[in-house]
């Protein structure tokens, strides 16, 4: 019973800003009691025209009528309101949790981590939704059990107290067994992250598996070891809850025995009234087994629901990554970008794991063409997410044009920029360049890209994105090109790509877009085409040791940082 009013009232909240929710809710319980409390009154219309006189039998038998077409029908209006507003309310939930998960700031996403994103998203909805369909049901089985107490009473009162304690105690001991397994499927619930995590790797890492025997060996035992706890856990919670059934089913019929033993000595009780009173208390196991049968289904919904409420109070508790303020139009004049003794601190999946970049100087201007170099670890691909507004700076600050950045103007600060990163994600799609003529504007670009033959784009919609890594980040460029940010920036863009199409991105593709009045920010490992920047800006262990003259730089003599911090 707890857990059914923990549902209803999670539905509740699922279901605030929902057009009329609070009463298509309060309808849709109301229907499913009345609809149950019209079961024990069919009930009661039977006995009485079994042993009832035949003055009575024809008021008797329009009720029956009445009765026999009232309870489908309201059972079936309990379920549609509530059916009608499970979608709804499951509809808000899912919408809301993507907005929350793009709303939150990138550092805790990684902090969460990807798997439990998904494993609520796709696992924990999902368990929820079939305890909330299967709500109407259980209700009018409530009813039904109140419906025939109430009758139970009637028939012969004296009876009554003594079937209420034997429910009180057959409800108070299963209570107990539903603690349990509560604590059991919460065991398991946290379980499936990790089998959730295993399932990701199979498919992102299913080619380095195929390669090592060993490795894929070691991997699926570990698999075999997360999965067979979460098995464990879940059977034992199902083990429990079968017990509290046949529990329950074993309470039920010593009761009838009891009632069968003790009637014919209790005054006042005739054949006819013990024969109603125990075909009754029969009739009250469909709707008790019901009950007990909805458990499982509660039980795992009930821990969803906690899941999902805490995923979502996880990511409502961060500052929001996005701000109401209005962007500049995408290649709108701007006029220097700083940042300020800037600094942040990446931690990683160990706690002692620290990774601190800065502080920093740097600046940008309109036009320029900068390279971000360094080897692994430098922190180059750090300082890209703090220059996209992606991480926060903990230290310092960037500035537009003087006016620093914040929580109130992040989100407006980021659509400056165009970015391909070097794990990107291709969309299907070109979403969000509703422009006029894009199919041709895309079709300029995919000649560009020399993917004319390749793909092909039509309303927007891209023909495959099944192709090379490299021409992967081909198509990536594109989205990019059709933004036309005043800002790009391209992390490791070329790794990938022939020599031929490096020559092309180098000294065609870079000196076009900055001949356009783009600032281009390039993090790149090939040095041979220094020359081609403006700048080339050096890392080395998350601090920034040299801004130097890319041409200085391809010659082989480098200037130092204070002659080149502000060019």
């Amino acid at each position: 019973m707890r857990e059914l009013v923990r549902l209803g009232s999670y539905l509740l909240g699922l279901s605030r800003g929902i057009r009329l929710s609070r009463l298509s809710f309060g309808a849709a319980v109301a229907a499913g009691m009345v609809s149950g409390l019209s079961l024990a009154a069919l009930v009661a219309v039977v006995n009485a025209i079994i042993g009832g006189s035949g003055s009575a039998t024809g008021a008797l038998a329009w009720a029956f009528v009445a009765l026999v077409v009232l309870r489908p029908a309201l059972r079936f209006a309990s379920q549609l309101l509530l059916i009608r507003l499970t979608e709804h309310a499951f509809f808000a939930l899912r919408v809301d949790l993507c907005r929350k998960i793009l709303a939150t700031p990138m550092r805790h996403l990684e902090e969460l981590g990807r798997h439990r994103l998904m494993a609520g998203i796709a696992g924990d909805v999902g368990q929820i939704a079939p305890a909330i369909v299967l709500m109407p049901t259980l209700l009018m089985h409530l009813a039904v059990i109140v419906g025939f107490l109430a009758y139970l009473g009637w028939l012969y009162w004296p009876l009554l107290p003594l079937l209420l304690v034997c429910g009180a105690f057959g409800a108070l001991t299963s209570r107990w067994a539903m603690g349990r397994a509560m604590a059991l499927t919460a065991a398991g619930r946290e379980w499936y992250d990790a089998l959730f995590k295993h399932f990701q790797a199979v498919t992102d890492g299913a080619k380095e598996l195929k390669m090592n025997r060993r490795r894929r060996s070691a991997f699926v035992a570990g698999l075999e070891t997360v999965a067979r706890a979460h098995r464990r856990e879940m059977r034992r919670a199902d083990v429990v809850l079968a017990g509290v059934g046949s529990w329950t089913e074993m309470l039920f019929f010593l009761g009838v025995g009891g009632f069968l033993l003790l009637g014919p000595r209790l005054p006042g009780l005739g054949p006819e009234q013990l024969i109603g009173y125990v075909v009754t208390v029969l009739m009250m196991r469909t709707p008790i087994e019901g009950l007990i049968n909805g458990l499982p289904t509660l039980t795992q919904a009930a821990v969803a629901a906690r899941k999902v409420e805490a995923l979502t109070a996880s990511l409502a508790g961060q500052l929001p990554d996005e701000d109401a303020a209005e962007p500049r139009l995408p290649g709108a004049a701007w006029r220097e970008l700083e940042l300020v003794g800037v600094t942040h601190t990446y931690r990683g999946e160990a706690e002692d794991e620290r990774f601190l970049l800065g502080p920093v100087d740097l600046t940008l201007r309109p036009g320029e063409l900068v390279f971000v170099v360094g080897g692994n670890g430098s922190g180059k691909t750090t300082l890209a997410k703090v220059l996209l507004g992606i991480y926060a700076p903990e230290e310092g600050e960037i500035r537009l044009d003087g006016e620093p950045v914040g929580d109130h103007n992040r989100d407006a600060y980021r659509q400056h920029f165009s970015v391909v990163f070097s794990d990107f994600f291709l969309f299907e799609t070109l979403l969000g360049a509703d422009t006029p003529e894009l199919d041709r504007k895309a079709r300029e670009y995919l000649d560009l890209l020399r993917l004319q033959r390749k793909v092909r784009v039509s309303d927007g919609v891209l023909s495959t994105v099944d192709l090379s890594q490299g021409q992967r980040k081909r198509l990536a460029l594109l989205g990019a090109y059709l933004e036309d940010r005043p800002i790009y920036l391209f992390d490791e863009w070329a790794a990938d790509q022939d020599p031929q199409f490096k020559e092309i991105f180098y000294h065609h593709l870079l000196p076009e877009l900055r001949a356009r009045g783009k600032t281009l920010v390039v993090i790149s490992h090939d040095d041979r085409y220094y020359g081609v920047a403006d700048r080339v800006v050096r890392l080395e262990h998350g601090t920034l040791r040299s801004v130097e003259d890319g041409r200085t730089v391809a010659a082989g003599a480098p200037r130092g940082l204070e002659a080149l911090a502000r060019p």
